[in-house]
């Protein structure tokens, strides 16, 4: 699909190449869009989070699984979505979880301080605020998402 977007709008082809179509898995694309989203330059630039990220995601199959049936969910349940490459651009709803989910494993990992580094990071770009010790299922729409709070215990 993202081949197809570029075909669609030709301006966006060094874009979708970067964020999608260089990248090897979905796992690799994912984590070189949240840390390019979520760097703070002053706390850590986004080659150390990219390799965080990926290095979680690689870890977890479990979130693997919930990354492909999260953006399934948003495709098939918002009428203003018309491709995956939609999902995972532009909805921010998305990216905060999946963000939550990186965070959710180095918690369990006993990496609190970067679980809150990266939770705050989320809050302050996306506005949506998910604990890092939340447990969240599979399947999940965020729509917009502004104000979200969810907490340990969700």
């Amino acid at each position: 699909e993202a081949q197809a977007e570029c075909q669609r709008e030709p301006l966006l082809v060094s874009f979708l190449y970067s964020t999608i179509l260089n990248h090897k898995s979905l796992e690799s694309s994912l984590a070189f869009l949240l840390a390019n989203r979520l760097q703070s330059p002053a706390m850590m630039i986004s080659t150390q989070l990219q390799s965080i990220i990926l290095d979680t995601l690689q870890r977890d199959a479990q979130a693997r699984r919930y990354l492909r049936a999260d953006i399934l969910a948003v495709r098939d349940r918002d009428p203003a979505c018309n491709c995956l490459p939609d999902v995972f651009l532009y909805f921010k709803g998305f990216h905060a979880l999946q963000s939550h989910r990186v965070a959710h494993n180095l918690w369990k990992r006993n990496k609190q301080v970067l679980a809150h580094y990266l939770q705050s990071q989320v809050s302050q770009v996306f506005q949506i605020d998910i604990h890092p010790n939340a447990t969240m299922q599979s399947g999940i729409m965020l729509d917009h998402g502004t104000g979200i709070v969810i907490g340990s215990t969700a």
